[in-house]
């Protein structure tokens, strides 16, 4: 059987190009009538504008010449120089008859009403209303508006040779005026005034108020849509927007002429599509039967049957090789999809199962409901060697603990089936093994078997030449003491070893109840959150007062935040600012502090309350690249001066991050933010690091002051850095004073404040204004 190509085919589909390329002419000539007509439209309506505007122009000029004539006359300056209102008026009847105006005003100086020539009687007070709104500068026609009647005038100045008063002569836009014009730009016009109220209209010059339903009426067509009456466009006929004209074009022929149009090419269209349809279904049968061949070929693909076992039945050379290329595009998906799978599946580095992938063999591996021991491996400090040594030789490490997991797993288990491994992140392993396929099951065998491990793993590992050693931390659980859900037993796997992280141990074994505790501090982080968001009450602010020694006055507080839930229970605070700074949520709780005590100030100096206030921040707060601009944009917002804040950070968060910490206290120090150190004496290198803090306070730690007048040691620590602190020029602050004794000792040392529930607990602002006005401070 010859072949025919495929281009032959197409020979027989040109009858239905011919259709399509009809129906495209069709359209784009019925598109560019319908433009065609439009543009007509349009510039019947722009030459009916300059129309109208030549016409107002050529009333400016006449009335331009008339004014000047007017207000030229030598014997018309003198009757109004002399006040001679026969004249004046006679003057005016005579300008208005030679140039058949219908309005001639004369105005003195002051703006009052001196001579008025016009046919019909005028309210005088409408009349200066009217004539208010003018402007009597420059000879540029105006439209004057008054008792809903429209007037074109020109207002000038009558000089002799100064300002002596003004003459107003102008046209009125009336029935007659306004026929002239339809007569002349073949267009309707209505006048409206700037509150869009009609004043006079060629369509209906007696009833105003229809005149505008009428251009803006919209009329129904048998094609079930409404179209506009009239084309319309406005026209500014002033400079203040006083009046504007709107010139109309009757649509009503246009759309009579247009749908017949539209009727005969329906007509034509649907003669041409019923001839194309016929062919089209005698073309279809020859052209689809072997594309349907291939849409059941793509079926298969979309089930993953890859593999095409039939041949197709056509003449056609393009066909035969369309069906060849799916064959050839079905294996090549299904190496891809195969690698692709793989990928999914494995960690890309290691080739050892994903997190996903291990968390389905793990929930396999429990199903069998025999014993399973997961250990977590964490290497300690991993980004050091990637920093220090470069990515490419940390990925070298992790391929190498990848190999030595393998040979652990093949060297212990007896059945390599019974064990799932892989990679968690990016320096976390996990292991998950059924103790009954560890080689010797008893329990100081599963000891032995982390012990391996770590030996195995903590073994020098040779890579490029250098003998890296590492360390790492173990989290070990045990299904199903410590659970049987995949998912649980990897988060508390990974619960121990941050335990072991935060703890400082090699082993962690999980303990039940941790992961209720984790969940319960999630649960604490979301309700914290809520709470800053909500802002309904639950967090508040406490202060405790600071009583000056020197001069045993309060002027010092401290800012002590509290929670209390919406169901009454209280939270404390260091467990709730702990889980915060872990979350992260610190920042946003630092904010709502700063704001909170920002705006006690701002009432408290409403009452005359002057108080100084200690607020705490963390490292993670003066780290963070924004804090300093905030702090500096709410002291500005709320009117407060940097002289009534003092920031208190611990040694503990100055040693996190020095470098940075103590920038940041030298840009608080310049802005005259005094800041102090929180529980002095008990962090790292206090007195080695205190001469460089810039720091104007320290609080002595109430663990030296709760017992200071029983114990010699602590009062020995206590006098001697109350003098060092004074050597340095700071000021010293001892909190956690309980007894008369211990202040009177502080008193002795000249301690310059004291903070403790022998002088007060923390109490809200309102008791502590009554509490300070109650003890005389």
């Amino acid at each position: 059987m010859s072949q025919v190509s495929f281009r032959s085919k197409v020979a027989f589909l040109c009858s239905g190009f011919v259709l399509i390329t009809s129906i495209s002419f069709l359209l784009v000539f019925s598109w560019n009538s319908t433009t065609l007509t439009q543009q007509q439209i349009d510039k019947r309506i722009n030459s009916g504008e300059n129309v109208l505007l030549e016409y107002f122009s050529a009333k400016e000029k006449l009335l331009n010449t008339a004014a000047k004539v007017l207000t030229a006359d030598f014997g018309f300056k003198q009757a109004v120089a002399t006040n001679d209102s026969a004249t004046i008026t006679s003057v005016l009847e005579n300008h208005s008859n030679r140039i058949n105006a219908e309005l001639m005003i004369l105005f003195d100086r002051e703006g009052d009403l001196v001579s008025i020539s016009h046919s019909k009687p005028l309210d005088l007070d409408e009349l200066k209303k009217a004539v208010s709104r003018l402007a009597f500068t420059g000879l540029t026609a105006q439209f004057l508006v008054m008792n809903q009647n429209l007037y074109e005038v020109i207002v000038l100045p009558v000089e002799a040779p100064r300002v002596i008063g003004y003459a107003i002569i102008g046209f009125a836009i009336n029935e007659k005026f306004i026929s002239e014009l339809k007569r002349l730009t073949a267009l309707e016009i209505t006048f409206l005034s700037n509150t869009n109220e009609v004043l006079i209209s060629s369509l209906d010059p007696i009833n105003r108020e229809s005149a505008l339903s009428i251009i803006e009426q919209k009329v129904s067509t048998w094609l079930l849509f409404e179209r506009d009456l009239y084309r319309n466009n406005r026209i500014n006929m002033d400079e203040n927007f006083n009046v504007t004209a709107v010139v109309s074009a009757s649509l009503i022929e246009t759309y009579a002429e247009f749908d017949r149009f539209i009727i005969s090419i329906l007509l034509i269209g649907l003669l041409i599509l019923s001839s194309g349809f016929v062919l089209s279904r005698f073309l279809a049968k020859k052209l689809t039967d072997p594309l349907f061949s291939l849409v059941k070929l793509t079926k298969r693909f979309a089930n993953g049957e890859y593999t095409i076992y039939s041949k197709i039945n056509d003449e056609t050379i393009e066909v035969k090789e369309l069906h060849e290329s799916f064959v050839s595009m079905g294996k090549q998906i299904k190496s891809r999809e195969q690698e692709i799978l793989y990928q999914s599946r494995h960690d890309l580095l290691t080739g050892l199962y994903n997190r996903q992938t291990l968390t389905n063999a793990l929930s396999k591996l429990l199903n069998t409901n025999e014993k399973v021991l997961l250990i977590a491996i964490n290497i300690r400090n991993f980004r050091s060697i990637n920093d220090v040594l470069g990515a490419a030789i940390g990925d070298l490490c992790i391929k190498g603990i990848a190999v030595r997991i393998e040979n652990f797993i093949n060297g212990s288990i007896a059945e390599p089936t019974h064990s799932v491994y892989g990679r968690l992140g990016a320096d976390e392993f996990l292991i998950g093994l059924k103790i009954a396929s560890v080689n010797n099951k008893n329990s100081e065998s599963m000891k032995e078997c982390i012990v391996d491990v770590m030996e195995r793993l903590s073994q020098s590992l040779g890579v490029e030449e250098m003998q890296i050693n590492l360390k790492f931390r173990i989290g070990v659980c045990l299904a199903p003491e410590n659970g049987n859900n995949a998912h649980d037993l990897l988060r508390r796997v990974n619960i121990a070893i941050d335990t072991a992280r935060r703890e400082n141990e090699a082993v962690r074994y999980y303990k039940n109840g941790e992961d209720e505790a984790h969940l319960e501090r999630l649960l604490i982080v979301d309700e914290l959150k809520d709470a800053l968001h909500q802002d309904d009450g639950q967090l508040y602010i406490n202060y405790q007062p600071k009583l000056n020694l020197i001069t045993q006055r309060i002027d010092k507080v401290e800012a002590l935040i509290r929670w209390k839930k919406k169901n009454g229970q209280f939270i404390p605070p260091d467990y709730f600012i702990d889980l915060a700074e872990r979350s992260g949520l610190i920042i946003e709780l630092t904010h709502w502090v700063i704001c909170a005590i920002l705006k006690q100030l701002v009432n408290w100096k409403e009452h005359n309350i002057n108080l100084k206030i200690a607020i705490n921040v963390s490292s993670q707060d003066l780290s963070h690249p924004s804090f300093l601009d905030f702090l500096l944009q709410k002291l500005d917002e709320y009117k407060v001066s940097t002289e009534q804040i003092t920031l208190e950070i611990t040694e503990r968060d100055i040693m996190e991050n020095e470098d940075l910490i103590i920038s940041r206290l030298i840009q608080l120090n310049e802005m005259g933010i005094a800041t102090s150190i929180d529980d002095y004496g008990i962090g790292q290198s206090s007195l080695s690091k205190l001469k460089q803090l810039p720091i104007k306070e320290i609080k002595i730690d109430k663990s030296f002051i709760m017992k200071l007048d029983e114990d010699k040691k602590d009062q020995f620590i206590v006098g001697s850095t109350i003098n060092l602190g004074h050597q340095l020029g700071l000021s010293v602050v001892a909190e956690g004073v309980e007894n008369e004794q211990s202040l009177d000792i502080l008193r002795s040392y000249k301690c310059d404040y004291i903070q403790g529930y022998y002088i007060s607990r923390p109490t809200s602002a309102d008791e502590l204004v009554n509490w300070i006005k109650d003890n005389d401070y």
